[in-house]
């Protein structure tokens, strides 16, 4: 059973009960990965696939990139609540061993002007110890997350 917050802070929130199905394909879909990077690859296309199988029963799909293309949706979401759907998302994952090649470590945030905070999920490649950043928040409802290093993410990173 996951959480799935939406509406900008986590303000709305619902319990995702994910069918079998859904973990099985997750699981086929990390397993073929043979390294890291091929298993970055994978989780890019299994957080869309859990945002699409919620989408079915919250109103997500009216999520836009960043944060002023969506203001006045019911199903927008900010940095936060993206953060929190893939930390949960991942603690899933790794809880059922399918996490082979990274461990989901600290949530990260950068503030590169005062006002203009901004939080994502940290990856740690097991056998390299490099941090990398999963972010769902830049891109529209539909398409995989960012993957990139942490210091390029720290560094002001945007698509």
């Amino acid at each position: 059973m996951l959480t799935l917050c939406y509406h900008y802070g986590c303000d709305r929130s619902s319990a995702i009960d994910l069918q079998p199905d859904a973990l099985i394909w997750f699981e086929q879909r990390l397993r073929q990965a043979d390294n890291a990077a091929e298993e970055r690859a994978a989780l890019q296309d299994v957080v869309l696939a859990y945002y699409q199988i919620v989408a079915q029963v919250l109103p997500i799909a009216e999520d836009q990139g960043g944060n002023h293309e969506d203001a006045r949706l019911i199903g927008r979401m900010d940095c936060i609540d993206h953060t929190h759907n893939l930390h949960g998302l991942l603690a899933l994952l790794q809880d059922h061993r399918l996490l082979r090649y990274h461990r989901p470590s600290a949530d990260v945030f950068r503030a590169p002007l005062l006002l203009d905070e901004h939080h994502a999920v940290a990856l740690q490649d097991i056998d390299s110890d490099q941090m990398w950043v999963m972010d769902s928040w830049f891109r529209h409802f539909g398409a995989p997350p960012v993957v990139v290093p942490l210091a390029l993410w720290k560094e002001g990173f945007s698509p």
